[in-house]
């Protein structure tokens, strides 16, 4: 046996007979629950490819370092590792590869990060201090951003072991907290400090607790610590904690750092609770440790520096480039560094200090000039916000492009389309509502639906509409308030409008999306909004609900709910009706999912419903065949079907393009008799509503009949969904392109019906419609097709440049690889600042 596919069994552990497969090349575990991975892999000595994708795998052999030397190609897409070497589960495959590269030479660390959080001036940094044992100070001054500092503690299970905890103090001012979320980590031990003279309350004890458990998750290890003990009795209704937080309360300690106080015995829980942090033993290459040391030695003078000095320091420690790239993200991740290597704009510049970082981000949203515009930032003001400032840093003006940039990236601002002179801080905009578009038409206008839905937060998540209206800036409409946004789809083709709202509760989140065919915005706004919770908000739970359509005379609409996994449930059941227990009204469970009281169908059957020709669609003004809002609706299914095929595929597939034509070329008759086929296969860009193909990125090879089999079920699904598209794209793209480029790419499409009418016509057989409940799944025969189209393309491009093709994150969190007409759209770049 040479290749085993075990992809997707919902595996726990794998069988020792496996590592008796001596001949195995190659090994697909993708999508599994293995939590190890047993060292047998060793005795695989012909494995070439390891694919160990989505996984909650907690540590990987030592002896997987030899094997990628040897040149295993290790897979490792959606997997975090939680042990060993967890910090490196982050970076991806190249980078996991070239760190398990590197450890021949590797120790063992011990260090860990501390993050000490509270209101202002209760005793933050004298605690450290006298955790450090140093004398106290009095009327020290207030921390304003970050500090960070070391503690070296003695290991509570070997005393010849010596823990170094990096202690990173966070002022507590309202002003800086947006920032200091970006350094909260998973991989790090929690201090709630507060002052008993002021409170339970007025410290925030339980207010900091549930940020932490927002932003970390429900398991961040937490102390709660009192200082001033000596002064006043610390009053704390811990057991109430305990209750409200489980899993993450590892005690209550008072100290008074004036006195020296409790400060040993919380020396000694602070060794306890950090020597059980899972990365305590880390291996790291001694080369790796001695050029980080050596980038800290400059943190201490300097806050930033070139990325090529940073290059230049890790040559010097015989870092090869593929080392250095993993060791930059490896740094950052831990919060090292600051560092963004996918980011044009700011790849050259490496952030030491964050506290310098943190300061200039909050002296923008301190702006009263910026406030009173209602958020929108004159770029100019950037010299007066960033010169002179009163904490005595330096923020040269040759940076403040790269600061701006930094804002765009941590979904803090977005440029204005209108004036790129002027930027819009989405924490600053009006709490005043402004009349909105539909507010002030009524009824609703023929063949125009509706589609809501409630998003129930277990507690309020700060910033949840500012960032939205960040991460949405392309739809804008310049209507966003504090607790709201409208929204208009940027390709206006589809026609839809959407608004985001919070409820006076900051708990209950309206989506309400209106358009000929509204489910297409509505799903990408609806996957937008649980992917920030999922990344911003990992300790956040939510409910999802469909609110009762019925009005009542004057208006009011009935507040009944209905749960969307019941109706999703109900609904694949075959019920047809559901009744609200509030209003007594019998419902169209389609028509609550979709806004359609026809059935919405899965994806091969909606790719039937468009099969309607739209070949003289060609422009969003030339529209004449059709009337406007039928070809809206089918702009807007082409595009939902293309996002849905890339959603499902991204499974499969996460590590290379996925949109493609294959046509067939002329080949030998010799070769065609012997069963072998001259192939070319062009990538496509995938952007929504705008993919096109590549004229860089054409690849021609040969296959034999046999593989064009396998992967017929793809291709060809590939094919409709493309063809189906394809019109609606063009009709973005005329502006773009001129007329010969159009119909250089219809040519990919109508080649590609060439080599699909000659596949097997039991390929069509294998395809079966998919549920419209929002699991993107291929069938098993189009999963396998596309995990083979994936190894075709890796071995016709080992270096990965695809065309020049490029991986971003759109706004629904969905991943798409874009050419870099588009790539734009994700970066911008730095900013023109005068």
């Amino acid at each position: 046996m040479r290749v085993l596919e075990l992809y997707g069994n919902r595996l726990e552990y794998l069988p020792d007979e496996i590592w008796s497969l001596g001949q195995l090349e190659e090994l697909d575990l993708n999508d599994n629950l293995l939590r190890d991975l047993p060292s047998g892999i060793a005795k695989l000595k012909k494995l070439r490819v390891l694919d160990i994708s989505n996984n909650p795998i907690r540590r990987l052999p030592p002896e997987l370092a030899d094997m990628v030397k040897r040149g295993l190609r290790l897979i490792a897409e959606g997997t975090r590792f939680h042990d060993g070497v967890n910090s490196s589960g982050s970076l991806g495959t190249a980078g996991t590869s070239a760190y398990l590269r590197s450890l021949n030479d590797a120790i063992q660390l011990h260090e860990a990060k501390v993050v000490l959080v509270g209101e202002g001036n209760v005793g933050k940094t004298s605690l450290v201090a006298a955790l450090n044992e140093k004398p106290f100070v009095h009327n020290r001054s207030t921390t304003h951003g970050i500090e960070v500092n070391q503690l070296r503690l003695a290991s509570p299970d070997d005393s010849d072991i010596q823990l170094t905890l990096h202690m990173w103090d966070f002022g507590g001012q309202e002003v800086y907290r947006i920032t200091h979320q970006f350094f909260f980590s998973q991989r790090a031990l929690y201090l709630v400090v507060w002052n008993p003279r002021e409170g339970q309350e007025q410290n925030e004890v339980e207010g900091w607790l549930r940020r932490i458990r927002l932003r970390v998750g429900p398991d961040a290890p937490t102390m709660i610590v009192a200082t001033h003990g000596e002064e006043r009795r610390a009053e704390l209704d811990y057991p109430r904690l305990m209750h409200m937080f489980p899993g993450m309360l590892r005690g209550h300690f008072v100290v008074d750092s004036r006195t020296g106080y409790g400060v040993q015995q919380l020396r000694g829980k602070l060794a306890e609770h950090a020597s059980r942090l899972p990365q305590m033993g880390q291996a790291l290459s001694r080369r790796w440790v001695t050029a980080r040391e050596e980038v800290r030695s400059i943190a201490r003078r300097h806050p930033y520096i070139k990325y090529q000095r940073f290059v230049n320091i890790c040559r010097g420690n015989e870092l090869p480039d593929d080392e250095i790239t993993a060791l930059a993200n490896l740094l950052h991740d831990l919060g090292v560094i600051i560092y963004y290597s996918d980011d044009d704009g700011l790849r050259d510049v490496v952030v030491l200090d964050p506290e310098w970082l943190t300061k200039a981000i909050g002296a923008v949203l301190e702006d009263e000039h910026t406030r009173n515009e209602m958020g929108v930032l004159d770029h100019s003001r950037l010299r007066d916000i960033w010169s002179d400032r009163p904490n005595g840093l330096s923020y040269p003006t040759q940076f403040h492009p790269y600061f701006l940039r930094l804002m765009e990236k941590f979904d803090v601002s977005y440029r204005l389309a209108e004036d790129e002179h002027r930027s819009l801080i989405a924490q600053l905009v009006p709490y005043e509502r402004p009349l909105l578009t539909w507010e002030s038409t009524t009824p609703l206008a023929n063949n125009v639906y509706v589609l809501r839905l409630i998003c129930e937060l277990a507690e309020p998540a700060p910033g949840l509409i500012a960032w939205l209206t960040v991460r949405h800036h392309l739809a804008s409409t310049r209507r966003h308030w504090r607790a709201g946004v409208f929204l208009r789809h940027p390709i206006a083709l589809y026609e839809s409008e959407a608004l985001l709202e919070l409820t006076s509760s900051e708990r209950h989140l309206l989506i309400e999306v209106r358009a000929p065919s509204p489910d297409m915005f509505f799903n990408v706004l609806r996957d937008s909004v649980e992917d920030l919770i999922r990344r911003r908000w990992p300790g956040l739970t939510y409910r999802l609900h469909v609110p009762c359509p019925t009005k009542f005379a004057g208006g009011n609409r009935c507040d009944g709910q209905f749960p969307l996994e019941g109706l999703l449930g109900y609904r694949q059941r075959g019920g047809h009706s559901y009744p609200c227990l509030n209003c007594q009204t019998d419902h169209d469970v389609t028509l609550l999912l979709t806004g359609f009281a026809t059935p919405k169908l899965g994806l091969h059957s909606r790719l039937d419903q468009l099969a309607i020709d739209l070949t003289d669609v060609r422009s969003g003004v030339e529209r004449l065949e059709l009337q406007a809002v039928e070809a809206s609706r089918q702009a807007a299914d082409a595009s939902d079907l293309l996002r849905r095929l890339l959603k499902a595929t991204s499974i499969e597939v996460a590590d290379c393009p996925r949109l493609f034509t294959l046509a067939p070329l002329s080949t030998p008759a010799l070769r065609r008799l012997a069963g072998r086929h001259t192939l070319r296969m062009t990538l496509w860009c995938e952007q929504a509503g705008a993919h096109h193909a590549l004229s860089d990125a054409v690849y021609e090879f040969e296959k034999p009949t046999r593989w064009l089999a396998k992967v017929g079920p793809y291709i060809s699904l590939t094919f409709r969904v493309l063809k189906a598209g394809a019109p609606i794209a063009g009709a973005v793209l005329g502006v773009m392109f001129d007329e010969d480029r159009l119909k250089s790419i219809q040519h990919e499409i109508d080649l590609m019906k060439t080599l699909i009418e000659r596949l097997p016509a039991s390929i069509a057989d294998q395809q079966q419609p998919l549920t419209d409940d929002g699991q993107e799944v291929l069938t098993r025969a189009e999963g396998e097709a596309a995990r083979a189209i994936r190894a075709l393309l890796q071995g016709l491009d080992p270096v990965q440049r695809f065309g020049g093709l490029r991986r971003v994150q759109a706004p629904s969190g969905d991943y798409l690889w874009v050419c870099s007409m588009h790539y734009r759209e994700y970066d911008a770049g730095l900013p023109f600042v005068p």
